[in-house]
């Protein structure tokens, strides 16, 4: 096997985190391609995590980034608003988290090999992110 890592040795990224790039970088400091290698290791293991179920009932640390994460991209990709309150249904949800966890899974790919897209990842995570918001009508379950 060629590739392998030791996650112990990643650390930790936690919405506290996340919060320290948004205060320094803006928004735009927590997309895929902006995220140094070890948080963006850290963030596909854990949209991994949140989308196989795992630790869903007890085991998973609150304070992890991946949710929060999803969520905020979902406001800035127009999402409705109830005053502090995201309206989506757990479909678009999903969806979302599917999207956000490509475009980790494609940046992770990308420096791996040395590559680049022609559109950079955050964009196009952002750009699928509105096409959902507007074609679910951000209707609540």
């Amino acid at each position: 096997m060629m590739l392998r890592l030791d996650k112990a040795t990643l650390g930790k990224f936690g919405a506290q985190d996340m919060m320290g790039l948004i205060m320094s970088g803006g928004w735009e400091a927590v997309l895929p391609d902006a995220l140094d290698d070890k948080q963006l290791l850290l963030v596909s293991d854990q949209f991994r995590d949140l989308l196989s179920g795992v630790g869903v009932y007890g085991g998973q640390d609150p304070a992890r980034a991946a949710l929060p994460l999803a969520l905020l991209l979902l406001s800035k990709a127009g999402a409705k608003r109830s005053g502090d309150n995201l309206e989506i249904s757990m479909e678009t949800l999903r969806e979302a988290l599917c999207l956000f966890n490509t475009a980790v899974d494609r940046e992770i790919v990308n420096r791996m090999l040395q590559r680049q897209d022609a559109t950079p990842i955050g964009t196009g995570l952002i750009e699928g992110l509105q096409m959902l918001v507007q074609h679910s009508g951000a209707e609540v379950d």
